[in-house]
């Protein structure tokens, strides 16, 4: 759909979230942030490795060395002499000057290091409404579809096998302005409770309607669910209201079909019912006082320190990944960070899983994506096509080839890895555990940023993607016909 303002031409994309909250009873069916400590788990096939490491030795036109500054999303400094980048550097005849960020202050130090004209030749960037500013400011670049067959048709192949409909919201006219991500498709985000709370407040079930959930975090409040004698316990802080909003069937950052119109969700009224329950809870003192602040005090962004600091019982922070299980014993799947983490701070706590709760008219649901990621890669306005055109080439071997991917992401087996019991999954060695240990030998996300689904699935077992859909996956969840809006101007660059 386009409409024409003045000169300009807008598309506005509408990526459906497969939103469709179903007034359903409940029954169920049947990890893309890079950034925990155990493989995110998937649902889709194993695909051959697309190609082999003696393609990746540089071409003759790759003869000459270049200097690449690279950013990503990082959870400390890269060691100068990290064996993953000296790798890449002797295979691509490159330099990385790679950035780092403290990624608390990333909005601010970017910034003002973009005003300086000190712009990275890659960079990561978390929305396409961001790459249209960036482009407007002179700060990205785009590349052609020309470009993009000759220089990533690996990862182009990717893409199209989960949805070529993914490569739409990084056009901009005639070119891409940023290299899309995948998402983890179909699965909810996770809905967690501390069950040992539940347990202690007299709730023998996890909660399954809205009713239910009401009763749960009043007594959360007001009956020392974690048992020391004082009141300083809350039900929920700010990312229970997405599963309070889909429980009236809507969310009011998306866009709604109404009789054939797209309706911003904030002013229907079903939103009004849902703010009004909130309302009321806050009135009652059952969300934490910092909701507005949200649930993450710093550091890792999808860590709950609300849930692991035993503030709150009930949350939905992050992504569903970042609350799997501990399978180490059974698969070797490591748990989640924001399982891990609550585990230390209180071995003897009990982490239970329900749906998104039902609400007054059989809705439920809350954030259920496609295969449409939100974040892209792009080109720095710096990046001239010789830069470029090698950069894509690094992207392509490294989401082309397993071997490569493997040694890049995890690292070296018996070093930074090792099989868990199953033979099947990886698990890193204590040594490698943290994230900050892991960008310091340059794995994890400082070169593979984005998710690839068919090499992740291979290092997973089977019985962690049905702990996924048991845990995760809830047929009907999601929000009535909405739709996420994303606006490129159409225009030739």
């Amino acid at each position: 759909m386009s409409m024409k303002a003045s000169k300009w031409w807008f598309v506005c994309l509408a990526v459906v979230l497969v939103f469709s909250l179903a007034a359903c009873s409940g029954s169920k069916t049947g990890n893309s942030e890079q950034g925990t400590n155990t493989p995110e788990t998937g649902s889709t096939p194993p695909a051959e490795n697309q190609t082999s490491g003696e393609e990746n030795e540089p071409a003759e036109d790759d003869q000459k060395q270049l200097t690449l500054e690279w950013l990503t999303y990082q959870y400390g400094p890269v060691d100068e002499n990290a064996a993953v980048k000296k790798k890449l550097e002797e295979m691509f005849n490159v330099k990385f000057n790679i950035w780092y960020i403290d990624v608390t202050k990333r909005e601010e130090l970017l910034g003002a290091k973009l005003s300086a004209g000190e712009i990275p030749d890659l960079m990561t960037v978390y929305s396409s409404a961001d790459l249209v500013k960036f482009l407007d400011q002179g700060i990205i670049t785009g590349y052609t579809e020309e470009e993009l067959n000759q220089y990533m048709p690996n990862y182009k192949k990717l893409v199209d096998k989960y949805d070529p409909n993914i490569w739409k919201y990084a056009k901009f006219g005639d070119q891409y302005i940023g290299i899309p991500s995948i998402a983890d498709g179909g699965a909810s985000l996770a809905t967690a409770w501390r069950k040992d709370w539940l347990e202690n407040v007299g709730i023998d079930k996890i909660p399954v309607t809205l009713e239910e959930t009401e009763e749960a975090l009043y007594k959360f409040r007001n009956e020392d669910p974690d048992k020391n004698g004082k009141k300083d316990t809350y039900g929920m802080s700010v990312s229970g209201m997405t599963n309070v909003y889909g429980a009236y069937g809507v969310y009011p950052e998306f866009w709604t079909v109404r009789d054939g119109k797209m309706v911003w969700s904030g002013i229907l009224p079903e939103t009004k019912q849902a703010l009004a329950k909130l309302a009321q809870w806050k009135k009652d003192d059952i969300i934490t006082p910092e909701w507005v602040v949200g649930e993450n005090q710093g550091g890792y962004w999808a860590v709950s320190h609300d849930f692991v600091n035993g503030k709150i019982g009930y949350s939905t922070h992050g992504m569903n990944y970042h609350w799997n299980p501990d399978l180490t014993k059974e698969t070797g799947g490591a748990p989640g960070d924001n399982v891990k983490l609550t585990l230390e701070v209180n071995p003897d706590a009990k982490i239970g899983y329900g749906q998104p709760p039902i609400g007054p008219d059989g809705k439920f649901g809350n954030i259920t994506p496609d295969f449409v990621g939100t974040t892209y890669m792009a080109f720095g306005a710096n990046a001239d096509p010789e830069k470029k055109h090698r950069i894509m080439k690094i992207w392509d071997a490294l989401y082309g080839d397993f071997d490569l991917w493997l040694a890049v992401k995890w690292g070296e087996e018996g070093v930074h890895w090792e099989h868990g019991p199953d033979g099947v999954s990886v698990i890193r060695t204590e040594a490698y555990s943290q994230n900050d240990a892991q960008a310091k030998d340059g794995l994890n996300i400082t070169f593979v940023p984005f998710d690839q689904p068919d090499f992740r699935y291979q290092l997973t077992n089977p019985r962690s993607l049905e702990v996924r859909d048991e845990l995760f996956v809830w047929e009907g969840a999601g929000y009535s016909d909405a739709k996420k809006r994303r606006c490129l101007r159409n225009r030739s660059i």
